[in-house]
């Protein structure tokens, strides 16, 4: 049984991956310690398993070199950026930036970019699964 499963939180909050990353994916049994809105980004990306170029493009319109200065806060991310990060991770803006308040919200869970990101995870999981037959063979 995965994490996800254990938990005793809504089944409808798990599907969320903000709720995924910050709240029942944990470490040493606490929840994730805001530390600053770099991390934040840097964590939703690893957690997608994607490099800073595959992020930009999934959220579309932002670098390589974009991602790496938001996740670095060398420079500050526009709010449309948010509210990409919202719409595509159920991110809780106001606590990606400041730390106050549930990681996550609700509203977007039928947007265009949560569906690019069940794609890509989707396509994850087939090649794993792909490379993992084959290792059997």
């Amino acid at each position: 049984m995965s994490k996800r499963e254990k938990s005793d939180k809504s089944a409808d909050l798990v599907d969320i991956p903000a709720y995924a990353r910050f709240c029942d994916i944990n470490y040493d049994n606490e929840e994730y310690a805001w530390q600053s809105w770099g991390l934040v980004i840097r964590h939703l990306r690893d957690f997608a398993n994607m490099d800073q170029e595959v992020f930009g493009r999934l959220i579309q319109g932002y670098t390589r070199g974009q991602i790496g200065r938001y996740e670095t806060e060398q420079t500050e991310p526009p709010i449309a950026f948010w509210d990409k990060m919202a719409c595509t991770f159920g991110l809780n803006i106001t606590w990606a930036i400041t730390g106050i308040g549930k990681p996550y919200i609700l509203e977007y869970r039928d947007s265009k970019e949560r569906k690019r990101l069940e794609q890509w995870l989707i396509l994850l999981t087939d090649k794993d699964n792909f490379l993992k037959e084959l290792k059997g063979w």
